[in-house]
This record gives C-alpha cells, structure tokens and sequence, in this order.
C-alpha cells in the first residue's frame, strides 16, 4: 500500500500534466500547420496526408519526450525506426517541406521549448502565405502540368514533337511509367508561348494518332 501511495505522488501527477500540455500543444500546432497546407495546396488535399502531419507532430514530440537527455536513448530510437519501410512515395517536394515542419515543431515542442515552436510554426506559417499569394498574383500563368499516354515505341518523340516545337517554349519531362494497359504515360512541365492558346495546344495534342488520354492542369 505504501508503495502505491509513493507512486501516486504530486510530483507525477505534475509531470504528467506537463507531458499533456505538451501533447496538445502539438497537436493545436499541427492542426495550425495542416490549416497552411489547405490553404496554400493547388489541389484537394488528401485526407490522409492531412491526418498523417497531424499524428507525425505529436508523435515526434513524444519521442523527444522520452529521449530527454540520454544519448542511449536516442541511437536506440534510431535502431528501432531504422526497421520500418515506407512504401508510399511523396512525389511533390511541398509536401516533404510541410512533413519536416510538422517534425521540426514537433521536436521543439517535446524538447521543452514551446515558445520556439509556437513562434516556429507561425513564422513559417506566415512565410509559405506570402509566398503562395505572391505566386498567385505574380506567377506565370502560361505553365502547365501536361500528361498524355503513347504506345510503346522507341520513336515516340517523333509524334508530338510538332505540336510541341510549334507551341511550347518550355518542356521538361518529369515523369515516364508504364501503366497496365502496356501505354507509355509521360508527364511534363510545360510552357506556352501563348497563354491564350492552351485549347488550340490540347486540341491538336489529342488529335495525333495514338496520343491519348490528354490532360492538361495548371499547377
């Protein structure tokens, strides 16, 4: 009974407040940090994405938590995660900036330094705004994300290259795969010499014999 007594002592009961202080406040952070992400992402942001920054920034902050000071502590952390696989390939680097900012306010968070996160968290909050309506007003409206499929064919630059030489000024390949149906997608960066002339591009795109599946987004 002693024992149980000692162990139910004020001192634990502080602690654990202040490990749930913590706990909230990254996640009232994180929350912040995904509300930057919707607002400033191009798309419809993925749910999961979401969440996941959420659930990474008080994750982190747990583990900093109970690393604290201890050096074994750390490499035995660093041992343990070393074993996870990650399958799940982030392909807009945006999105591999916002897991590290969830990370690093998490970190400050769990380490003790709740002001450095909170003002961390604002601070960079505020920078990605102003860089997100700045592209907005000032950004170039003639660039495109191009996507189309091809059959495979070692000479398969020879079909849209016309189109392309005729209305682009800009290209860069970003992506190719081969889906199951055995088409070459290709997914470019691409730049109009005319703005206006986006649906005079596409329309001749889609009509080269064997181009398919022909999608144009602004980016």
């Amino acid at each position: 009974m002693n024992t149980l007594f000692d162990f139910l002592t004020l001192p634990l009961f502080v602690t654990l407040g202040a490990d749930a202080l913590r706990l909230l406040l990254s996640f009232a952070l994180g929350i912040f940090i995904v509300n930057i992400y919707q607002w400033t992402h191009s798309g419809i942001p993925q749910k999961s994405f979401t969440d996941t920054l959420i659930i990474l920034c008080m994750l982190i902050s747990v583990v900093m938590v109970i690393i604290g000071d201890s050096i074994a502590r750390a490499f035995s952390l660093v041992g343990a995660l070393s074993i996870i696989r990650f399958r799940t390939a982030i392909q807009d680097p945006r999105d591999i900036g916002f897991v590290f900012y969830a990370l690093a306010v998490g970190m400050a968070v769990g380490a003790g330094n709740p002001s450095v996160a909170i003002l961390a968290a604002f601070l960079i909050g505020v920078i990605i705004l102003v860089m997100y309506h700045w592209h907005q007003r000032f950004g170039n409206n003639n660039e495109f994300s191009l996507e189309f499929c091809l059959p495979p064919d070692q000479n398969a630059e020879t079909v849209y290259r016309s189109v392309f030489n005729k209305h682009l000024v800009y290209e860069r390949l970003l992506e190719q795969r081969v889906k199951k149906s055995q088409l070459v997608e290709l997914t470019f960066r691409v730049k109009l010499a005319s703005p206006q002339e986006w649906l005079t591009f596409f329309n001749e795109l889609s009509s080269i014999e064997n181009v398919t599946e022909v999608k144009i987004d602004k980016k």
